[in-house]
């Protein structure tokens, strides 16, 4: 027996090493990461979580593999070991839009990242005497009900947090710029009141064209930033995308894909047994389609569910939800309510009406109309199934088109510019624009710090400027564009957040005298 067992033993070493083969099985297995996902997009987004993934490297280790489980096994039905396109896209549309009720405890990982930089690595502390605040009502913004101004880190932080946004291929999609862009004359002035504000205040790019020539061309002083402020820095249209909507339901009216902004929203399936469905266009057109039941005005979300209207499901979702849009009537009288809704509505009902055609139209609009230098990025609402690769069919069918975009601030200026070139030159878009205006109506509202009147999408008798066609394109956190029709300036201002007093005087003075005083 004592040699049987002679001959079966198992030398020391042997011992040593199955004992350490049987250690590493027992372990929890890193399974890792599916091929193609880059991991420091992802540690970035699970730090701003304020998970901890470790160093913005690139490599995916034991830490960024705990921190993905603990954010999946919180938020979502747990994690299986493998980080996979499907939890790249839910870890997307979570740290995109906060989800309602959910709120972050954000004072633990008060942490910047220069997300606009070609390496994701370039992570950096915050100074002990400035501290990023961060504010949790939105994934992207600086409330602008605040009166007072943030430092320069929670800033920039913000900026490159709304700036990064395009990178999002679920929802966006993305118009390339053509080989030769529209170019503009520049004789650049300078003036203490521009200097002042890019040094100190929250307006990042500020352009002035008069009568053919780029007169103020103006970005932060470049030691202000860690990020480099140049042509190439995208701003966020927010509700300056209402306007270029309207301007964009105008070239579908004279291609022939809408009969006119009195047509009824018929022959669209997706709206059918909601509020709007029947409508005139021009009802929406105006914000006054009777709405106010399902959607409070000048606010973007539902009043019965709470729920955000933009960043998590496409119009489908609504219609099928008796607490948001199924089965609603238009109630009230046809007074003005502005609503982020109702230009959705608007904006998907052009591209229900162009069809398969869309994609050629947008590109042809912002290519051959508008001669783009640099991408621009239209917003979409994810589809039910959050398909990572949605067809324009499928945003069709679904609803996901939003009014937004992201642009660069010379392609904004681009826009503008075309505006006024088809209103001076009588063309068919430019007709729109002037029937809109003369169909312009009253907001009885004494709080609008902007305008009196609103034509289709546009604000218009501004508040404090006399005479003349000037429209304003007016969006959160201090994005404006002021046009004068007739006398052919226009003002763009990217900003991060509004202060009004500093606005007032960039963008108005302009207008009135032709220059700052």
């Amino acid at each position: 027996m004592r040699q049987f067992a002679k001959l079966i033993a198992i030398p020391k070493q042997l011992t040593i090493s199955i004992l350490g083969l049987f250690l590493v099985f027992t372990q929890p297995v890193f399974a890792g990461v599916d091929k193609g996902i880059d991991v420091s997009k992802v540690q970035t987004m699970l730090t701003e979580l304020c998970f901890k993934p470790g160093p913005v490297d690139g490599a995916w280790g034991k830490r960024t593999e705990r921190a993905a489980a603990e954010f999946f096994n919180k938020y979502f039905n747990g994690y299986k070991g493998v980080f996979t396109q499907t939890q790249l896209f839910q870890l997307n549309q979570f740290n995109l839009r906060t989800k309602r009720g959910v709120s972050y405890d954000y004072s633990k990982c008060a942490v910047t990242m220069d997300l606009e930089s070609n390496s994701d690595k370039q992570v950096r502390q915050t100074k002990k005497s400035e501290k990023i605040q961060f504010f949790d009502r939105g994934c992207c913004e600086i409330p602008d009900d605040i009166e007072w101004q943030p430092n320069d880190v929670t800033l920039e932080y913000y900026y490159n947090k709304t700036a990064s946004l395009r990178v999002n291929t679920g929802q966006m999609y993305k118009i390339s710029p053509i080989s030769k862009p529209r170019k503009f004359k520049k004789q650049i002035e300078n003036h203490k009141t521009i200097d002042r504000e890019m040094a100190k205040s929250t307006i990042l790019s500020y352009l002035f064209y008069d009568d053919g020539i780029v007169v103020y061309d103006a970005l932060p002083p470049k030691d202000r930033f860690q990020y480099k402020f140049t042509d190439k820095s995208y701003f966020p249209s927010h509700s300056m995308g209402k306007s270029i909507t309207s301007y964009l339901v105008g070239h579908a009216i004279c291609q022939g894909y809408i009969s006119s902004v009195d047509a009824q929203i018929q022959d669209w399936p997706l709206m059918e047994n909601t509020l709007y469905y029947g409508q005139p266009l021009i009802n929406l057109l105006n914000m006054q389609a009777r709405d106010t039941n399902i959607i409070k005005s000048g606010d973007g979300r539902f009043i019965k569910t709470g729920r955000n209207i933009h960043g998590n499901a496409p119009l489908l979702k609504a219609v099928r939800n008796s607490s948001e849009l199924k089965d609603t009537k238009a109630r009230g009288g046809k007074r003005y309510a502005y609503s982020n809704l109702t230009t959705d509505i608007i904006f998907n009902y052009m591209m229900h009406r162009i069809g398969n055609d869309f994609e050629r139209f947008i590109k042809d609009f912002y290519q051959n109309k508008v001669k783009i230098e640099y991408p621009v990025y239209l917003w979409m609402n994810p589809l039910m199934d959050n398909s990572l690769s949605p067809t324009m069919r499928e945003r069709i069918k679904q609803g996901a088109g939003q009014y937004g975009i992201s642009a660069t601030r010379y392609d904004f200026l681009r826009i503008a510019k075309s505006m006024m070139d088809d209103w001076q030159n009588d063309t068919c878009e430019g007709r729109y624009l002037k029937e809109m205006y003369d169909r312009r109506i009253w907001k009885n509202n004494a709080s609008d710090r902007y305008s009196k009147t609103y034509s289709a999408q546009f604000h218009s008798d501004i508040q404090r400027l006399k005479g003349g066609a000037i429209f304003a394109l007016i969006g959160y956190n201090g994005q404006k564009i002021m046009i004068d029709m007739d006398n052919s300036r226009i003002v763009v201002i990217g900003a991060v957040k509004s202060l009004r007093d500093a606005e007032w005087k960039l963008s108005h003075e302009p207008i009135i005298y032709g220059r700052l005083r």
